[in-house]
């Protein structure tokens, strides 16, 4: 999973709704600085749909189980490469500074 690939999933996670593609790329674009374009956004959403990371109707996107497992240690890798191996960081600390709980990709979906 790219970074560009667990905003999207994130941003889809974070969702009370499914998301459609239109906002999936605003959510994300306000994340990246408007770096990236929607074209890219649909594109990897479309493969994360096939690698059964999300899954959708017409009205949006969702996430899913898969896409949860493979999600978590991308996170909890990126803040350790925040670390740079000093351990100094408490993960739970730099979560909560990237606004994200411990616990947010570990509990179940609720569809």
């Amino acid at each position: 999973m790219t970074v560009i690939e667990l905003g999207i999933f994130l941003s889809v996670h974070r969702s009370i709704q499914p998301l459609p593609s239109q906002d999936i790329c605003d959510v994300v674009n306000g994340w990246f600085a408007d770096t990236v374009s929607c074209a890219s956004i649909d594109s990897a959403t479309l493969l994360m749909r096939r690698r059964g990371w999300l899954a959708g109707t017409r009205c949006g996107f969702w996430a899913t189980e898969q896409g949860r497992t493979v999600a978590r240690p991308v996170l909890h890798g990126i803040v350790n490469m925040l670390d740079q191996g000093t351990r100094l960081l408490d993960v739970a600390l730099m979560m909560s500074l990237l606004r994200l709980t411990k616990k947010e990709l570990d509990s179940a979906i609720d569809l």
